[in-house]
């Protein structure tokens, strides 16, 4: 008798070696037993490591687990951050872009 292969939502997500985890707002929320709108609202004013993928937020679970442990060991949770933000290449390509987008404003 052969068994059912399960959905993609019933396999446990198990990261594979060397893989780090993208986990989601809600998922972070619940690891630090928290609301998902308090994640939301600490992510918009940069005090959690994340990454923007278009309108949504992804949370890296070794940049999470790192500024968890900051925050325990009394440092101060900025400088884990500014360790995991993107290079400042992209952060300057990336103003660029939105100066570029942005309607020029009349003196």
């Amino acid at each position: 008798m052969e068994m059912p292969t399960p959905s993609p939502r019933e396999v446990p997500a198990a990261p594979a070696a060397g893989y780090d985890q993208v986990i989601t707002a809600d998922e972070v929320a619940a690891l630090l037993r928290m609301t998902p709108a308090w994640v939301y609202s600490e992510t918009r004013r940069n005090r959690i490591p994340h990454m923007r993928l278009g309108r949504y937020f992804r949370y890296r679970r070794s940049a999470i687990d790192a500024w968890m442990s900051a925050l325990e060991g009394g440092a101060d949770p900025a400088s884990v951050i500014g360790l995991l933000e993107r290079p400042a290449e992209v952060d300057r390509d990336s103003l660029a872009l939105r100066r570029a987008r942005q309607p020029q404003r009349r003196v």
